[in-house]
């Protein structure tokens, strides 16, 4: 009876781990060395206009912030909405942006210069849809990214908790 019990406890502890799993942590998501080189110049950007290009430039010659050798430059993008996009310091390039407009109210970021990981908090502006494509209600949300390949990917997406009412 006593192995039994042993059996069912460690059940328990597994379901218990995997039903209260931790959010993903920076140190397991890490990026290469940072970038430390010259930034390069921005390279001119398909449909941009000199106002963009001047910030991007700007953002450019500021420090490497995410993932290695990013800049996360974020930006308003209209009716107090919150954008920011990806400029690589040792191309020029913008490498992508994140995959939503958020409501500037709600809108956070937490990111690390050597960590491809990112997380999001906020209410999306453009709609929003699970890991399965089912739309979703509009709230405020806690979102996990790993950043690979120029594209934000998914990892978590939890409700964020509501501040209590006085």
């Amino acid at each position: 009876m006593k192995g039994f019990s042993v059996l069912v406890g460690s059940l328990l502890l597994a379901t218990a781990s995997i039903a209260f799993a931790a959010d993903p942590d920076f140190k397991d998501y890490p990026a290469a060395p940072i970038f430390t080189g010259p930034h390069h110049a921005l390279v001119p950007q398909e449909n941009s206009n000199p106002v963009m290009d001047q910030a991007r430039a700007k953002a450019l010659k500021g420090k490497v912030n995410f993932a290695g050798h990013y800049i996360l430059n974020p930006l308003g993008c209209g009716g107090g909405a919150i954008c920011a996009e990806v400029l690589d310091a040792q191309t020029g390039e913008v490498a992508g942006g994140l995959p939503n407009a958020y409501d500037g109210s709600t809108f956070a970021m937490l990111y690390q210069p050597d960590s491809r990981l990112i997380l999001i908090s906020g209410i999306t502006l453009d709609g929003e849809e699970d890991a399965q494509g089912n739309s979703l209600e509009s709230v405020n949300r806690d979102r996990y990214y790993e950043f690979v390949n120029n594209e934000f990917r998914l990892l978590s997406m939890t409700d964020a908790e509501s501040p209590p009412l006085d």
